[in-house]
């Protein structure tokens, strides 16, 4: 399993990649924090069978090529409860996600990691 989701840059990130008026980490970190919502949902998808809930998601820079595409880490806490099974838990977990920007459009997409899907038990 591996997923993915797409968002915009706005126009003034945009510009100020194409004219190098800052440091294309810093731009692109702003845009990732003004998306956050976005990542959150990436990360919810992956702990939603195990009705996993996501929060106190973090961003780390990103490291970026010379075209905008690169990764960054996050790191977050899965929270799981559960009060008929008297399960409560939080874990400190990490993602490195992929960034691909197509500056002309103004798209970006996100991947999280691939995590290979276990096959079901024989009986």
């Amino acid at each position: 399993m591996q997923e993915s989701t797409k968002f915009k840059f706005s126009p003034i990130a945009i510009e100020g990649l194409k004219m190098q008026a800052a440091e294309k980490e810093s731009i692109v970190l702003i845009e990732l924090l003004s998306h956050k919502s976005v990542i959150e949902d990436l990360l919810v998808s992956y702990y939603f069978k195990s009705r996993g809930r996501i929060y106190n998601v973090r961003i780390n820079k990103p490291v970026l090529d010379e075209n905008c595409n690169g990764t960054f880490k996050t790191t977050y806490t899965v929270g799981h409860f559960n009060a008929c099974a008297d399960v409560d838990s939080n874990e400190e977990e990490s993602m490195q996600i992929a960034i691909s920007a197509d500056l002309d459009s103004g798209s970006v997409i996100l991947t999280g990691e691939y995590f290979p899907e276990r096959e079901p038990d024989e009986i």
